[in-house]
């Protein structure tokens, strides 16, 4: 009798071992986001360089987008609140629709609401428009995505934790997003934070505004060693059109008005000096165009032109106007860029409900040097007031 009670104890712990593990399976089931994606480069697949040249018709004529923040507003703990998935579906089925399609897409930053895999897999579900349609896109890593946490109205901070996990998970393929970031030996430790690139007559350069190691922190700033990396990738390059982008804008034009780091005020130096056409940011929820020639007692005799495009979806901010703005719009928005062999051309587009048609608030085009186009010369005027 002894044996045939211990038979039903072992009989009645494996039962509920096999429940255990279905209950487990069924919630991981249903929460499909949850699942980590561990999807990694296939070992065969071409760069993204050599992706790029393979689908373009001619390399000196594409066509790229931008746009950021599409962060849930964090009420409540459903899937919107973490990923504005309504507003992002509304932008991403415009951007798959276009023809020529984009080659590819880069998001600048905050694509979800805090840090974590879970958190990953929902912006990378929200993104998969892009993956369907064949279009490789980028992230720019921002402060939301290495928020161990979050809550509203409370201080919060990135983590190094978060940043390790995610240069582990973010990361899918070379050719259909999100790209891995190769590492490059001069930047080590940077994989998936910062990366550049050429194709055709222009050149790439994704930085990482929020740099954090067990030892240091760079918030809103941009570290020594990649402002060196990044300076001998811009000096050396041959290229006409020259892109940069980051989270985080080096002058603000709205709520976020901190001054800039010594460094991001070397950053702009940098960006002067090699001609750079355009620095896209996100981090204020808006989309803002302004031609920086002087800020702060500091003067760029050659201007370079920020687009802040933080429409994605997260809560949106009003612009300043008092710093002087040629275009702004507290509207959702994106930007496609279409780059000819010497001409870069922009038309941005917005829409502030879910309900409103997407139509263009604002048209731009560039020669190089920070010159407009013929028939652009008045591009660059202040204007006094903003579209609603």
């Amino acid at each position: 009798m002894l044996k045939d009670g211990f038979v039903k104890v072992l009989r009645s712990s494996w039962l509920t071992v096999v429940m255990l593990l279905m209950f487990v399976g069924c919630s991981v089931a249903n929460r499909g986001e949850t699942v980590p994606d561990t999807s990694r480069v296939v070992a065969n697949e071409p760069s993204f360089e050599d992706y790029l040249s393979s689908k373009a018709t001619s390399k000196d004529t594409f066509r790229f987008v931008v746009y950021g923040d599409s962060r849930g507003n964090g009420r409540g703990d459903s899937d919107e609140a973490y990923v504005n998935f309504s507003v992002m579906s509304k932008i991403n089925e415009y951007i798959v629709s276009l023809q020529p399609k984009p080659l590819f897409v880069i998001h600048v930053g905050d694509l979800v609401l805090r840090g974590g895999a879970d958190m990953y897999d929902l912006g990378k579900k929200a993104m998969k428009q892009f993956n369907d349609a064949q279009i490789p896109y980028a992230v720019v890593l921002g402060n939301h995505e290495l928020y161990g946490s979050y809550m509203l109205g409370v201080k919060n901070y990135v983590t190094v934790e978060m940043q390790r996990e995610y240069q582990r998970s973010f990361c899918t393929s070379n050719t259909v997003g999100p790209i891995c970031f190769p590492e490059d030996p001069k930047l080590p430790g940077y994989k998936n934070l910062a990366f550049a690139f050429e194709f055709g007559n222009s050149f790439f350069a994704i930085l990482d505004s929020y740099y954090v190691t067990d030892s240091a922190r760079y918030i809103d700033d941009i570290s020594p060693e990649q402002l060196q990396w990044f300076r001998e990738k811009v000096v050396n390059t041959k290229k006409k059109h020259k892109f940069v982008f980051a989270h985080k804008p080096i002058y603000s034009s709205g709520s976020h008005n901190e001054l800039p780091t010594k460094s991001m005020r070397e950053l702009m130096n940098v960006l002067n000096d090699n001609h750079v056409d355009i620095y896209f940011a996100g981090h204020e929820h808006y989309y803002v165009r302004r031609k920086i020639e002087k800020a702060h007692d500091q003067k760029w005799p050659n201007g370079v032109t920020h687009i802040v495009d933080g429409g994605g979806g997260a809560p949106l901010h009003r612009p300043d106007l008092a710093v002087g703005l040629s275009a702004c719009a507290a509207k959702y928005s994106f930007t496609v860029m279409d780059i000819t062999p010497n001409e870069i051309k922009g038309v941005t587009y917005g829409f502030s409900s879910l309900t409103d048609k997407i139509e263009p608030i604002d048209k731009f085009c560039l020669v190089g040097d920070g010159k407009p186009c013929k028939d652009y010369e008045t591009q660059d005027k202040i204007v006094d007031k903003c579209l609603k």
